[in-house]
């Protein structure tokens, strides 16, 4: 019979396998801009900032604008215009943020790629442009300190923008300004959404899957200085901001830097080989070519059940060395299931024998 534990497991994921709760602080009360969507709406507890003509709208839905949310049902577009407009919104904190400590602004963006209003206004603000992030601890407009700059904001679909910084005075006041910078364009938009403001701690560890012999390039995420890398038993000091790796075993990989306002960033990655089991095995059809379920990348001690549909298990081994060649099943579709013992991973799948 298959394993009791690769059943539990199974069964477990059919059923839990999407619940991920992640739990942390954040000073933004409505990150994600929560509100009714339409034009000069802003979000409850955010409010039109500085810029000229200052309407930000509440999206999706409006001038062709449709993002599906990153979070929750809304975000915000801010622009600039030939005109002069420019758009930004603010938001005077519950809590202030204490002065000497270092924060994490976590933000997803994307440029407002078919933001466009041609035909009833002569724009075409499709464009990218900078967000400038403020904060200050009293109220006013274009001063404080920059908390996060992202230039060129281009990407048509969301993406997580990052930045560290050590608060010089008491924060009572974040604005998101949208500016041209330096631009080529006289239009722009962009979209916002999902905006964490923390204590900055340890990035929680990244769990990230590979193919054997795969070429990958970890970056730090934000820039800084100083970088300390412990690649497995590997210890690299005052080096580079990335490394280039060639995924052949399961490695640790362990990095702290000091960022621009120096404030101490550690990340850290487990990073795995991802075996490539192969869905089709032709070991009837007499030319001896594809006859072994050959799992590419099979590093680890594993442990391997294959069933039938009606879940009779047909092979079983806990120590699978890539050398099950069943020329005595009929063709038709099989299940399998392979436990990776080292790392405790799971997979399953079917399996197509001809």
């Amino acid at each position: 019979m298959i394993s009791s534990t690769l059943k539990y497991v199974f069964l477990f994921s059919l059923f839990f396998g999407l619940i991920n709760s992640t739990f942390s602080q954040n000073f933004i009360t409505n990150p994600s801009f929560e509100g009714p969507d339409g034009i000069e709406l802003i979000p409850s507890d955010w409010f039109a900032g500085c810029g000229v003509l200052n309407t930000p709208d509440t999206q999706p839905g409006w001038w062709n604008v449709e993002n599906k949310p990153k979070d929750g049902n809304g975000y915000i577009n801010l622009l600039y215009k030939e005109d002069g407009t420019t758009e930004s919104v603010y938001q005077k904190l519950a809590k202030p943020l204490p002065a000497g400590s270092c924060f994490l602004i976590e933000i997803y963006l994307a440029q407002a790629c078919q933001d466009s209003i041609s035909g009833l206004y002569p724009y075409d603000l499709n464009h990218p442009g900078d967000l400038i992030i403020r904060g200050s601890e009293t109220y006013g407009c274009g001063n404080g300190q920059i908390l996060g700059y992202f230039e060129e904001v281009k990407n048509c679909k969301w993406r997580k923008y990052s930045a560290v910084f050590q608060a010089w005075t008491e924060i009572n006041y974040v604005y998101l300004e949208f500016s041209k910078g330096y631009s080529i364009f006289l239009n722009g938009s962009i979209l916002i959404d999902h905006f964490v403001l923390d204590f900055l701690d340890p990035y929680p560890q990244q769990n990230l899957s590979y193919a054997y012999g795969e070429d990958i390039t970890l970056q730090a995420i934000i820039p800084g200085n100083y970088f300390t890398w412990q690649i497995g038993d590997v210890y690299l000091e005052n080096d580079s901001s990335f490394q280039h790796l060639t995924i052949t075993e399961n490695i640790f990989v362990d990095l702290n830097y000091w960022s621009d306002d120096s404030c101490l960033v550690f990340e850290s990655y487990m990073l795995y080989v991802q075996p490539t089991i192969p869905n089709i095995i032709t070991p009837n059809d007499n030319n001896s070519i594809n006859d072994i379920f050959f799992i590419k990348g099979l590093i680890e001690t594993a442990e391997l059940s294959i069933l039938n549909r009606w879940g009779e298990t047909l092979f079983l081994s806990s120590d699978y060395q890539n050398d099950w060649e069943p020329h005595d099943l009929i063709s038709g579709v099989y299940f399998y299931g392979l436990h990776l013992k080292e790392s405790d991973r799971y997979f399953y799948g079917f399996l197509t024998i001809q």
